[in-house]
């Protein structure tokens, strides 16, 4: 059964040891403030058509991610953690001069949601999304040659959105569910499903948030 999906990515908060404030905002709507979920920014997105009560089309504008190659899941987010502690360069002004003299040095830089986890032959890949002050031009480099930064297009997806655990039969229904929906109302499906979590482990099952998604074309209108 766990070979029903062939590439999912997971995304979950894995912040352990990592105390989160609880926020009211649950929702990337906001125009000009920095969306939020439970007090940790998370992707923003907007909501261009709603198919069902939790089906809905978004547009998702262009990110930056670090991504790791693990022999499992804790220590590539050992890698990212280590990443955005500090395990990083970034070019810092000092200097105004012509020209301006330029030196390295690290930055801490902010956990957001979701978390992205990919296996593929018994190999790990973790991706973490920075914050959204960073471009791919100006986000720290990785000090470690097997963190690496990839600049992620824009995207337009179709999402299902759900309570509860992620067991694989639960997602497997939902998946069919979102595919099912997506075809119904004439959108192309262009890539694997995506299941994304957006709750630390010990958020009481009932509590969760969690997704899954497929990139698309939009329907012809």
């Amino acid at each position: 059964m766990c070979r029903l999906l062939t590439t999912i990515i997971l995304s979950s908060i894995i912040l352990q040891g990592i105390t989160m404030t609880v926020s009211a905002q649950d929702s990337a709507s906001s125009v000009n403030a920095t969306p939020m979920y439970k007090g940790t920014e998370t992707l923003a997105y907007e909501v261009v058509n709603t198919l069902d009560a939790n089906i809905e089309i978004r547009t998702y504008p262009q990110a930056v991610k670090v991504s790791a190659n693990a022999n499992g899941e804790n220590n590539a987010f050992g890698q990212l953690f280590k990443y955005i502690s500090g395990a990083n360069s970034v070019n810092t002004d000092i200097a105004m001069t012509s020209p301006v003299e330029m030196s390295a040095s690290s930055t801490k830089i902010a956990m957001t949601t979701p978390v992205e986890m990919t296996m593929n032959n018994n190999k790990m890949q973790m991706s973490f999304f920075l914050p959204a002050m960073y471009d791919y031009e100006s986000a720290p480099r990785p000090t470690n040659p097997g963190v690496k930064l990839t600049n992620v297009p824009s995207k337009t997806v179709g999402v299902i959105r759900f309570s509860g655990l992620r067991s694989e039969d639960k997602v497997a229904e939902k998946t069919a569910q979102l595919r099912d929906r997506l075809i119904q109302a004439n959108y192309q499906i262009i890539s694997e499903p995506v299941v994304m979590g957006y709750d630390a482990p010990w958020t009481l099952w009932f509590k969760r948030r969690n997704e899954v998604m497929f990139e698309v074309i939009p329907a012809a209108s």
